[in-house]
């Protein structure tokens, strides 16, 4: 790694910064609203939202993401409250997270560098379209983030003692509190500190054993800490046993994803090798220069842990990204400096670099809204579906989704059909008992058709529920084909309140030989509806309820792909 000059930002360059950092977060208010919701957004919330009904995260609510970040959610949903627009309200404490990642970058990026740099780098990371976007949403990885970016910045400060030690490890621990994938950059980190003390003599020597056993002490119970808090909170309630089988159990699924693509295991080996080459390198061309030192070992642990992801991870998402992206905006902040600075001792004009750096910012801009247009609003299908599942149920009834996108109510299927369940079904690993659980649940609601369900539980869905919208609920359409006076013949799978409804309105005719449609206590079994009076149209069985709240089967919405 190069030696770059130590710069200051004049105030022309504050002024700028400052005004792109402000424009980029007043540009982030209405995409809170307005931009599309991530299936994990109300699978988080749905969680968060069991904590405060007393219901325990995989004990009572399956969940295969670590628990920190849900536990830290509750006071803000007890406040927002049960309300269409919850994942909106929701999205308020990730702008707060965005400007702690912004925030933390540049005093990262201050102290590895120097302010200028740490000025651009903020810019480059708040506008960057990827980082941008993906901290929009109610996920946990913007905790994490920021509690990783957090023990960097202990890291590069000094003087490295048993305080910093223990303080840069609870920042960790409680980045492992909040998500699985820290292992990878607890992993990355270590394997970055072991080349940077194998390269430098210095460094050896400033770590004497007993000094290192120390540090290593201080270390090893600040990681401890939060994980050991967190895994006593679950114990507790019962719902330690339940967590290991959703967080590791659950996730393990051998030749899932980028692990059925053995290729890229000799690839990852090969790139870290290579990052290790070049850092190593770095660190003995540093010759002690602690500043130095300290930058090539954030630096390879970025990107050892990106490589590790890429080639070791099974399944790889934009989010996993978002810990490096602060070390992408600082490592381009800085090259652009020196790329600046060698033109300038060369006699050269700054043009062109000032002209290229203008063009990426209005490039990412430009990005930003021709991706997510302001004035479009992306979220209101979320929010139409929350308000039709609060009108349509009560705080005791259970609701079949995907994920939990109905978010404040019980799902009637324990586990969330995300990839890697769906993948378990599919190998036999896992049973497909999507009926049974929506019979035993008495489940009226459930969300649209998705070619994602498993076929069986797909096939008892599309044969027991009538899209009324948003949503479907319990019930058939009929087809008195044979006229009036015919008996027409239908199953009830989940026993309830039904009523038989025309397209006009309340079908005219006897249920079960008793006149009047309904609605009527349906046990499960055979039925049947005779109509009566002139000729007939299309006719419906419907879950009482949705009829009684306006809603109809006629005319309704069909599958979503």
């Amino acid at each position: 790694m190069p030696a770059i000059a130590i710069r200051h930002a004049t105030n022309r360059e504050r002024a700028a910064g400052l005004t792109l950092l402000g424009m980029a977060l007043l540009l982030k208010l209405p995409y809170l609203a307005n931009y599309r919701f991530n299936s994990d957004e109300p699978q988080h919330l749905h969680v968060v939202w069991g904590w405060t009904h007393g219901l325990v995260q995989y004990r009572d609510v399956f969940d295969n993401h670590s628990p920190l970040f849900h536990l830290l959610m509750v006071p803000w949903l007890a406040l927002a409250g049960e309300r269409a627009d919850a994942l909106v309200l929701m999205r308020v404490p990730m702008l707060a997270l965005y400007v702690l990642a912004v925030a933390l970058t540049y005093v990262l990026a201050r102290r590895l560098f120097d302010a200028r740099i740490a000025l651009l780098a903020a810019v480059l990371l708040a506008l960057h379209y990827e980082f941008f976007f993906t901290s929009i949403e109610f996920r946990t990885d913007n905790l994490w983030t920021v509690v990783w970016l957090a023990a960097l910045v202990v890291i590069a400060g000094d003087p490295l003692d048993a305080r910093r030690a223990f303080a840069t490890a609870a920042a960790l621990g409680a980045a492992l509190a909040v998500s699985q994938k820290t292992a990878l950059l607890l992993a990355a980190l270590a394997g970055a500190a072991l080349v940077v003390a194998a390269a430098s003599a210095e460094v050896r020597a400033a770590f004497p054993p007993r000094r290192a056993a120390r540090l290593a002490g201080a270390a090893a119970a600040g990681l401890a800490l939060v994980p050991a808090l967190v895994a006593t909170f679950l114990a507790a309630r019962g719902a330690l046993e339940p967590g290991v089988r959703d967080l590791v159990t659950h996730n393990i699924v051998p030749g899932l994803g980028h692990w059925n693509e053995p290729w890229r295991w000799p690839a990852g080996a090969a790139a870290i090798a290579a990052a290790t080459w070049v850092a190593a390198r770095s660190v003995r061309s540093a010759a002690g220069d602690r500043t130095r030192i300290r930058r090539v070992l954030v630096f390879l642990a970025a990107a050892i842990y990106v490589v590790a992801l890429e080639a070791f991870w099974p399944l790889v998402t934009g989010q996993d990204k978002l810990p490096a992206y602060p070390l992408a905006a600082i490592a381009a902040a800085a090259a652009w400096q020196y790329w600046q600075d060698r033109r300038a001792t060369r006699g050269r004009s700054a043009m062109w670099p000032a002209a290229v750096l203008a063009a990426w910012l209005v490039v990412e801009l430009g990005v930003i809204v021709g991706k997510g247009p302001i004035w479009r609003d992306r979220g209101r299908p979320q929010t139409a579906l929350v308000a039709d599942v609060l009108r349509l149920t009560g705080p005791g009834d259970y609701v079949f989704d995907a994920k939990g996108e109905t978010v404040f109510r019980r799902r009637a299927f324990f586990p969330v059909l995300e990839t890697i369940t769906k993948e378990r079904i599919r190998r036999g690993l896992l049973p497909d008992t999507i009926a049974e659980s929506v019979v035993r649940t008495r489940c009226h609601v459930a969300v649209l058709d998705s070619a994602g369900f498993p076929a069986r539980g797909r096939a008892f869905l599309n044969a027991n529920f009538v899209s009324v919208g948003a949503l479907r609920v319990a019930g058939h359409r009929l087809d008195p084909t044979a006229g009036a006076g015919t008996p027409v013949p239908f199953a009830i799978a989940i026993p309830g309140r039904y009523i038989v409804i025309a397209p006009g309105g309340a079908a005219v005719g006897a249920l079960d030989g008793v006149p009047g449609a309904g609605p009527r206590e349906l046990g499960a079994g055979t039925h049947e509806f005779t109509p009566t009076g002139g000729a007939t149209g299309p006719l419906a069985v419907v879950w009482a309820r949705a009829i009684e709240c306006g809603l109809s089967p006629f005319g309704g919405h069909g599958s979503r792909p």
